[in-house]
């Protein structure tokens, strides 16, 4: 695998094979498989065998104000985005509440995949209210366009702080489908709300990200104190897609 023989996606023969090949016991092999798997090298795929790992994104959404557009930039990677739903409706609770909306207040409701070099990566729910957007319905976000982007340079909606949140739950048969990965697979969650000048919330999205391409990083510094909670969350049906 360090050097290259083993592409990443690539199958590794199977135990028996491996015993004989190396001259080795199935127990000592199995140990080194799984130690392997601890290091994040290798990928167990219930049913069809031991796979090479994929390296995984390792993105900066949770450390800074950036977009995930300008985040792949970043990285030299292109994303394109494909719109599932762009409309106006009334403001549910939830929402109401991030956005600090009266609930039943019009909202722009945007559903998205969003795909890095071709593969699907993330499913994205975002919801801005509609006075501070007019005519973002008719707009064409598909492909290349960086929502952050028309909202900066269309709208004057600069992003001056965001309260960003992670947690780990499962894909459901719908996420699954879209994201093309096994229902029950690790998604990490990403749920955040976005404030313009004025400490005004303009931007509040829900993000599913596959557990097997991603991974957050933040950098942090002594200098700078940093607010910080651990909560226990209670699984869920829901959070189980069922």
């Amino acid at each position: 695998i360090a050097s290259g023989a083993l592409a990443p996606g690539a199958q590794l023969p199977g135990e028996l094979e491996l015993c004989e090949r190396f001259g080795l016991s199935r127990g000592v092999v199995r140990q080194a498989l799984s130690e392997l798997r601890y290091e994040g090298l290798l990928e167990r795929q219930r049913g069809r065998g031991t796979y090479v790992s994929v390296p995984k994104t390792a993105e900066g959404l949770i450390s800074g104000l950036r977009g995930l557009a300008d985040d792949a930039a970043l990285r030299g990677q292109q994303i394109d985005s494909k719109v599932l739903l762009l409309r106006e409706i009334p403001a549910g609770g939830n929402v109401a509440r991030s956005l600090q909306l009266d609930p039943g207040e019009t909202i722009v409701e945007l559903e998205r995949i969003r795909a890095l070099d071709g593969e699907p990566h993330v499913l994205v729910m975002t919801y801005l209210p509609a006075a501070v957007v007019p005519g973002l319905v008719h707009k064409d976000l598909n492909g290349h366009e960086s929502l952050y982007r028309v909202l900066r340079e269309e709208y004057g909606l600069a992003i001056v702080s965001s309260v960003r949140r992670v947690e780990a739950t499962v894909a459901g048969a719908r996420e699954a489908r879209l994201l093309g990965i096994d229902r029950g697979d690790p998604l990490l969650v990403l749920r955040s709300v976005g404030f313009t000048t004025g400490h005004r919330p303009f931007d509040y999205f829900i993000a599913y990200h596959r557990g097997d391409r991603s991974a957050f990083e933040a950098e942090l510094s002594a200098s700078r104190p940093t607010t910080a909670r651990f909560e226990r969350v209670p699984l869920t049906k829901e959070a189980l897609g069922t």
